[in-house]
């Protein structure tokens, strides 16, 4: 029966690594995902200030321009809506998502540190059953 159980109590703990892992990987997206936002939001507020930029076509590839329109931006609404926004709208619509994602990362946080919690005590239990063993 004790060695069933310590089965159990391994097979538990491995899923539970899993999902820590799992865990801070979705942290650490989330911290990235901010702090691109506040970057865009900063790069936003200087589109005043020059007709010339520049500006990705991908894989790591940029491109000259200039600006046509310097007060609005097109902003993804969701759906895949995008709408025309202000300067002003558009940092605050950044400023909201930065908000939403400062939320799910506490709560992503809190679920890190249960789970830590949870490992370490269940470690110390499958310590105990392999010294007693």
């Amino acid at each position: 029966m004790e060695e069933r159980d310590l089965q159990e109590k391994v097979a538990v703990y491995r899923v539970l690594e899993a999902r820590l892992e799992a865990a801070i990987k979705q942290r650490d997206s989330i911290a990235s995902r901010i702090v691109e936002m506040q970057a865009v939001k900063e790069s936003i507020g200087e589109l005043e200030k020059s007709d010339d930029v520049i500006f990705p076509v991908g894989s790591d590839v940029f491109a000259f321009g200039k600006i046509a329109e310097k007060k609005k931006v097109m902003v993804a609404v969701g759906a895949g809506v995008i709408m025309e926004k202000s300067i002003a709208e558009a940092k605050e619509i950044l400023d909201k998502r930065r908000e939403g994602m400062e939320q799910v990362m506490k709560e992503v946080q809190g679920n890190i540190e249960k789970v830590s919690s949870t490992l370490e005590q269940l470690g110390s239990e499958i310590q105990s059953t392999m010294e007693q063993a």
